[in-house]
């Protein structure tokens, strides 16, 4: 009787296996005695690390899909992410994991910058926690929380409210934490200005900061380069005036930007424009004054305005180009000669 029932257990065996192999469903689903169900699903393993390009596509694909059904996201908004993931894996001829090790050395500060510049919401963020585990080290809600309140206070985030509108109560702190960070991390880059002849001048003296704010620094001062300008849209007509640093690579990308005030605006009008610029100026003129300090040493700061030419000659106190005054670009692009300039 024992041998009967082992060749009959083979025999069932070897049948469930054909069938299997014949249909290939993509899951099994078993329901045991106490009323619970398990689901078993095929897991495909490789066997080599270089593969076609059609087997790496069915791979993207599978992941997408797998990724998807657990974040309950569209599968087209993770194929990019997906993609590059596989692509990683086979050029370091390994497998794409998430690197838990990595994940519980990040600061409670990372995690949360990093859900606001990819526009991650909570609830979002806390899924991806309960997938990876207590091992991961991803901070709870209440811990994120706490963090965003302790970064609302410092001086570079505090923000104030002015004529319906907000902004940072200290673009000085602000700027300075941003060029702090870059100096930190060796994203500091030198700009020298150049002279007449197109020449780079050498800028070796120190700044000692100046009484008007109007009055450029001189040539040979050190000095950073800070672009200041005016965005306008969203789904509600809002200005948004943006700070950025000159002095490092990608200066207009999110990240390299500060967000310095929004103002609502129903219309592009002088009363408008006057109304932020009693909130942005002081600041501003503060800035030109005073200067930045980079590595220790007091730098001048060269403001730069950009923009639309309306914004910018309307900024500067211009109606804009004539016959006897060129417009602001003409003077930034064109190349000074002996006739001209």
């Amino acid at each position: 009787m024992l041998w009967g029932h082992q060749t009959t257990t083979s025999g069932t065996a070897e049948f469930l296996n054909r069938h299997l192999a014949n249909t290939r469903p993509n899951k099994i689903l078993v329901k045991f005695k106490n009323g619970r169900v398990r689901t078993y699903e095929p897991v495909f393993e490789a066997r080599k690390f270089v593969v076609a390009d059609g087997q790496m596509q069915r791979r993207r694909a599978y992941a997408s899909a797998a990724v998807a059904r657990i974040f309950g996201l569209e599968p087209e908004l993770i194929t990019v992410a997906m993609s590059d993931i596989c692509r990683r894996a086979m050029h370091c001829g390994g497998v794409a994991v998430a690197p838990a090790a990595a994940l519980s050395a990040l600061p409670v500060r990372l995690q949360a910058q990093f859900m606001i510049d990819n526009n991650v919401s909570g609830a979002l963020f806390q899924r991806v926690r309960f997938l990876l585990g207590p091992a991961a080290g991803l901070a709870s809600r209440e811990r994120l929380r706490a963090d965003r309140t302790l970064a609302a206070a410092e001086p570079q985030n505090a923000a104030g409210v002015n004529g319906g509108g907000a902004h940072l109560l200290s673009p000085r702190a602000a700027l300075q934490a941003m060029f702090d960070h870059a100096g930190a991390t060796g994203q500091f880059l030198e700009r020298l200005l150049q002279g007449a002849d197109g020449r780079q001048i050498e800028a070796n003296e120190t700044f000692d900061g100046q009484d008007s704010a109007a009055a450029l620094p001189p040539p040979g001062v050190r000095d950073v380069q800070i672009g200041f300008g005016l965005d306008k849209g969203g789904l509600h007509s809002t200005c948004k005036a943006v700070l950025s640093n000159c002095n490092q690579a990608h200066p207009s990308s999110r990240g390299n930007t500060i967000l310095y005030g929004v103002f609502p605006t129903s219309k592009d009008d002088y009363e408008a424009l006057k109304a932020m610029a009693a909130a942005y100026s002081p600041g501003l003129d503060g800035l030109r004054q005073g200067g930045l300090l980079v590595g220790g040493l007091r730098r001048a700061v060269r403001l730069i305005l950009t923009g639309d030419l309306r914004f910018i000659s309307t900024w500067l106190g211009r109606a804009g180009y004539s016959s006897t005054h060129h417009c602001v670009w003409c003077t930034v692009v064109i190349r000074r000669t002996r006739t001209n300039g």
